[in-house]
């Protein structure tokens, strides 16, 4: 039987063309990127406003210990002062009440201090807005020359977005007679970066050891803050040294 040989044919195929049928599926997957987005912003809103839920309990209950702080303190005033006028208590138990009172008025101050430290975070209209260093605090400690150092950073935001950057510290002195800035990273053994990093939404506290090096006297602290973002901010800052030496 003869065969013959022949060009290769070429197949063809029809497909139908159906264009709102794409339009539908890509109607479909829209409408599934929208409600997704939709259903992130809503949770990441309930988590902010439960956070701030949390921040104005601790406020109330910081005023609530307060105002019973002060009505103690007020009742151990009568009574030192009724004993002490009526000659009913020798020395020794007027004196440990006297410490007593010295006592209850430390806490009353502290509880005053966090109770306006809450205050701020909750109004944020009343203050300017923005990144801000709220406290910086340097403690002696039983090694020489060694201090604990706590630096507070606080948000006052009108929205509930976290901050994040670095925030560096430098202690300025004199070393014989010479002016001298020493960087966090030359004094302290677990920084080597020009800075610490930072992430917070309300506030945040940062703390950690550094050494004086020998013969140097510290004068001040200069606290810089640099954000990161759309919207990124420097915040600079000094601040007197705030231990005072006893030798």
């Amino acid at each position: 039987m003869a065969v013959v040989k022949g060009s290769k044919q070429d197949h063809l195929v029809v497909v139908s063309y159906d264009p709102w049928r794409r339009f539908l599926r890509k109607f479909l997957w829209l409408v599934f990127f929208i409600s997704l987005a939709a259903a992130s912003y809503y949770v990441g809103r309930f988590q902010a406003r439960q956070a701030g839920v949390t921040a104005v309990m601790e406020r109330d209950q910081l005023q609530e210990d307060l105002v019973k702080s002060q009505t103690e303190a007020n009742g151990l005033k009568q009574r030192i002062a009724m004993l002490e006028k009526g000659g009913e208590v020798d020395r020794q138990a007027t004196e440990g009440m006297r410490t007593n009172l010295v006592d209850m008025r430390e806490q009353i101050a502290k509880l005053q201090e966090e109770v306006a430290f809450y205050k701020g975070l909750m109004a944020p209209a009343s203050q300017e807005k923005g990144l801000r260093i709220q406290k910086v605090d340097m403690q002696t400690t039983a090694e020489p020359r060694r201090y604990r150092y706590k630096l507070m950073l606080t948000q006052v935001s009108s929205n509930d977005t976290y901050i994040d950057g670095l925030a560096a510290m430098n202690v300025i002195g004199y070393e014989k007679g010479v002016q001298k800035i020493y960087a966090l990273r030359d004094l302290a053994d677990d920084i080597d970066d020009y800075g610490i990093k930072f992430k917070f939404r309300y506030f945040q506290e940062i703390t950690g050891d550094l050494v004086l090096p020998a013969g140097f006297k510290a004068d001040s602290i200069e606290v810089v803050l640099q954000s990161k973002g759309a919207k990124a901010t420097r915040v600079e800052e000094r601040f007197p040294w705030p231990v005072k030496e006893t030798h």
